[in-house]
């Protein structure tokens, strides 16, 4: 039995260089890289329901929501961050200092909807302090055409 499976599989990766090879040597490898491809989106997609399944509010576990999301953009897990944000607002929708991190974390993944959105919406709390500045610049670059960046002399 097992010289029959190891002449098989001599046979089959010779016959996928080979001339006489068949139409059903293409379609065995063919099946094989779905086979592989299906694996491989499980996997990412049981790897995001466990996530999702496993998420813990930072304040549940004494930790400051702000600092944990710039931690996340530190490292470059800009995606992270914009999950914390997102739900710590929604249990605190008057937090300025998340709302002024989500902005920094919607400029670094280049969301301009999102970002312009929320600049509006913290325009008049932040407006005339050093921190509107920036938003304006980030503004700016993102969406150049919009009134609310401009630079009022």
């Amino acid at each position: 039995m097992i010289e029959a499976i190891a002449h098989n599989a001599t046979g089959f990766a010779s016959g996928i260089n080979s001339p006489q090879s068949g139409r059903g040597d293409h379609m065995v490898a063919l099946s094989a890289f779905a086979a592989s491809f299906g694996l491989m989106a499980s996997y990412y997609a049981l790897r995001f329901l466990w996530k999702k399944l496993r998420y813990t509010k930072p304040r549940q576990r004494g930790i400051d929501p702000v600092g944990e999301a710039e931690v996340f953009l530190a490292y470059g897990r800009t995606s992270d961050a914009v999950r914390v944000l997102k739900d710590s607002l929604r249990d605190n929708p008057d937090d300025l200092p998340a709302k002024v991190t989500l902005l920094r974390a919607y400029s670094s993944e280049c969301n301009r909807e999102a970002y312009c959105l929320l600049a509006r919406d913290v325009q008049a709390q932040v407006q005339g302090q050093p921190v509107w500045h920036t938003i304006q610049e980030n503004g700016r670059r993102l969406a150049p055409q919009d009134p609310l960046f401009e630079v009022k002399l």
